[in-house]
């Protein structure tokens, strides 16, 4: 399907109340879609925890930035140690519903497994923890249980009235999707906020969304796609609250990094599916000017996704 016709929903959409919620109903229709979700979730929020050296046997707190449909990976960081959680989103999506329906597979083995790998808790502690959480019969009682602080729609200051410091900082594939003056509010805020010698880690994905699987997929269109057009074109198209991405390159968050001084300690880069090629001409003037005009313009197309892990020194 031509990504316009996507585009052109995902416009009209915006521009209502529940719009984001109607978008998001495709996706959830899949029979497996909450098995998937948490399982997804579980093993993003673990992989991303075991790049850091983080000591949570010892009052800790982390920043989710991105909470989505989903509390698994909040509820997974209380399960590691952490002591205290804030979880922020632009919109308020989290449904008592979807939560019970996701806690349920919590206690599968594979998952148990995994949790134990990291967690400070013994495997007999974690059972009884996720019992725990899966008799809760509200939010605000999984809330009070794990100590746990959702804010949506949030703002940096409303954050720092709950925490003014953090240990771990991390968001999976949402950076993508916030603006360069609010990706240069958030490291600026990261640098401030993120305690010394302590971690923070992004997984951000790099392509063009109407490439993405699923009903709406344009087949017909590279991974880079979006590359191709000027900032005016692609706003008209993409440029609502639902389908925006920045279509930037993992080379800009490494100059923000350095912007604030913010240490890089590694950026994993990752191809996870059969790439289309573009023809590196056709990248429009207004991409190449969001860069030291000296960058090797492949490195613009070199990843789809990566994991940005950072330390303030």
């Amino acid at each position: 399907m031509n990504w316009k016709i996507k585009a052109l929903i995902q416009k009209i959409l915006s521009t209502t109340k529940l719009g984001d919620s109607l978008n998001h109903i495709p996706a959830t229709l899949n029979k497996k879609y909450h098995y998937n979700v948490t399982f997804y979730q579980a093993h993003e929020c673990i992989r991303k925890f075991s790049y850091c050296n983080i000591d949570v046997s010892t009052k800790k707190t982390a920043l989710e930035i991105g909470t989505g449909y989903s509390l698994i990976s909040a509820i997974i960081l209380s399960i590691i140690g952490f002591q205290k959680i804030i979880t922020i989103d632009i919109t308020k999506d989290i449904r008592f519903s979807s939560y019970k329906k996701q806690v349920h597979y919590l206690d599968h083995p594979e998952i148990l497994k995994s949790i134990h790998s990291v967690s400070i808790f013994t495997e007999q502690e974690i059972i009884s923890k996720i019992n725990e959480i899966q008799k809760t019969k509200t939010l605000d009682s999984l809330f009070k249980l794990l100590n746990i602080k959702y804010i949506a729609p949030y703002t940096f200051s409303e954050v720092l009235t709950y925490a003014k410091e953090f240990d771990y900082i991390s968001s999976q594939v949402v950076l993508e999707h916030v603006s360069p003056e609010i990706l240069n509010d958030l490291f600026q805020f990261t640098k401030k906020t993120i305690h010394k010698d302590q971690f923070c880690v992004h997984t951000i994905n790099f392509i063009d969304h109407f490439a993405n699987p699923g009903f709406f997929q344009d087949k017909s269109i590279s991974e880079f796609n979006f590359l191709k057009y000027s900032d005016k074109y692609w706003k008209y198209w993409a440029g609502n609250s639902i389908a925006y991405t920045n279509r930037l390159s993992y080379l800009y968050y490494l100059e923000l990094c350095k912007k604030f001084d913010l240490k890089i300690v590694d950026f994993i880069g990752d191809n996870y599916r059969i790439t289309k090629k573009i023809n590196h001409k056709s990248i429009h003037k207004d991409i190449l000017k969001k860069y030291n005009p000296n960058i090797n313009i492949e490195d613009l197309t070199k990843y789809q996704r990566g994991t940005l892990i950072i330390s303030n020194p």
